[in-house]
């Protein structure tokens, strides 16, 4: 299907400390730049000025020197919002992240050890990084009143795989962490902290290692679901397979074949109709290691094909197989939101594609900005099932919320602090929380 263009609004990353400085007097007017894109059409740039008013000096004034573009102070959260008249982009809010996680030992700006895989916790006190070379680090979340925090003294550090880590999960506890990657295998890590953060004070950080290694896949693991709290997860691997296992023992319950090798995950609940419309009754011989949870579960995975495949676990097979998009990009991140029947898809060729799971068949729409890949997607619900956003991270360092419903699609909010690097993660959390992962090794957190 025919995807819908979206626009790209930019600004000076460090917009905000010009405003600042103007606000407190350091000087009496400044400027930033301000960019819009749209596909198939003229770039727009301006200048903005900024000062203070002349009668009310507590009133900021700005005034774009081209006057294509409007700069306003809105009174949303985000507190600023760009439109451009010429492209027809609508008022759009820009948000700057309210923290940045900094470990020293990783950012070297001449060599930063890029971010690979990332989880924030359920509880949003910790979150994990992991690392090309196998290593997996976990840090406390600071306080919301630091905005610049320096992690490189409190953190876990573990070398959980002997290459790329491509997933992080925690379980629903926050204090647990699973980890894939390429060297075949997933490992099971504690993320609890110890009392006294004295022994790492070197700044290497406190070693944990693996409490379980699962091995059974014959490629690199991409990514893993967790199922109820934790007994049971599915993984998926470039070896086509998912595996259902059990944690306690380290085993393989079942595994499923697909028909490419699997990129990436979702899990959903089973639908009364399946997509193909035919019931299929539930596996009749249970593996008493098999949680109740997982009977009724659906795992959605994308495919280096340029597919997305359907497994339900209950009756162990496949049940739906989408057509393969022009060109076979591979599905790079995969999301469902259950409450509102969604399914969304990220390819390596920057489209988003929604789908009803109810059916599959027939896509609600698809949208790009730019040929820029998809790296991950999230939903991030609204405030009433009327209300539903997507948070996407993209490979040109351009990460945004799309509006879905009720208006969409669009670009709600534009995530700003990234320098041109490729954002490899994105979560939402709080449903008014998004936290970003890029090249760069910084952790950014956003308040919508």
């Amino acid at each position: 299907m025919a995807y819908i263009s979206l626009p790209v609004v930019t600004v000076q990353r460090d917009f905000n400390d010009v405003v600042r400085d103007v606000d407190e007097g350091v000087v009496p007017v400044d400027t930033f730049w301000v960019s819009c894109y749209k596909s198939g059409e003229s770039s727009v740039h301006a200048k903005v000025d900024v000062e203070l008013d002349e009668v009310d000096r507590n009133l900021l004034r700005f005034r774009s020197k081209e006057g294509d573009v409007d700069f306003v102070k809105s009174d949303s959260v985000s507190g600023y919002s760009i439109a451009c008249r010429s492209l027809d982009i609508p008022p759009t809010a820009v948000v700057l992240p309210i923290q940045e996680y900094n470990d020293s030992e990783r950012t070297n700006p001449l060599r930063p050890q890029r971010i690979t895989a990332f989880d924030v916790s359920p509880d949003t006190t910790r979150f994990a990084t992991g690392h090309l070379d196998g290593s997996v680090v976990i840090y406390p979340s600071a306080s919301t009143s630091i905005q610049q925090v320096n992690t490189s003294k409190c953190k876990l550090v573990s070398k959980a795989h002997v290459s790329n880590v491509s997933s992080l999960t925690f379980f629903p506890s926050s204090r647990v962490l699973l980890s894939t990657g390429a060297d075949f295998s997933l490992s099971i890590l504690s993320s609890e902290f110890p009392e006294s953060w004295s022994e790492s004070s070197s700044g290497l950080g406190t070693r944990v290692n693996p409490v379980r290694v699962l091995r059974a896949h014959t490629r690199g693991v991409t990514s893993a679901c967790i199922l109820g709290l934790g007994r049971n997860i599915i993984s998926s691997s470039l070896d086509k397979t998912l595996r259902l296992w059990d944690v306690p023992t380290g085993d393989v319950i079942h595994t499923l074949e697909a028909s490419a090798p699997i990129l990436c995950t979702s899990n959903g609940p089973r639908t009364p109709t399946p997509p193909d419309g035919e019931d299929t009754p539930l596996a009749e011989t249970q593996d008493e290691r098999e949680m109740p949870e997982v009977a009724h579960t659906l795992t959605y995975t994308g495919l280096q094909s340029g597919s997305f495949e359907v497994f339900d676990l209950g009756t162990r097979i496949s049940i739906y197989k989408s057509p393969s998009a022009v060109g076979g990009s591979p599905i790079n991140a995969i999301s469902i939101l259950p409450a509102q029947h969604l399914l969304a898809t990220g390819a390596g060729d920057g489209v988003v594609t929604l789908y009803d799971v109810r059916s599959l068949s027939s896509p609600l729409t698809s949208f790009r900005r730019n040929d820029a890949g998809i790296n991950d997607l999230d939903f991030s619900p609204g405030s009433t099932n009327s209300e539903c956003g997507l948070a996407i991270a993209t490979t040109d360092g351009l990460p945004y919320v799309a509006s879905i419903i009720p208006e969409g699609p669009g670009v709600s909010t534009e995530l700003i602090g990234v320098d041109c690097d490729p954002v490899q993660s994105v979560r939402v959390r709080n449903k008014s929380e998004i936290w970003s992962a890029s090249d760069d090794a910084i952790v950014r957190r956003y308040i919508l």
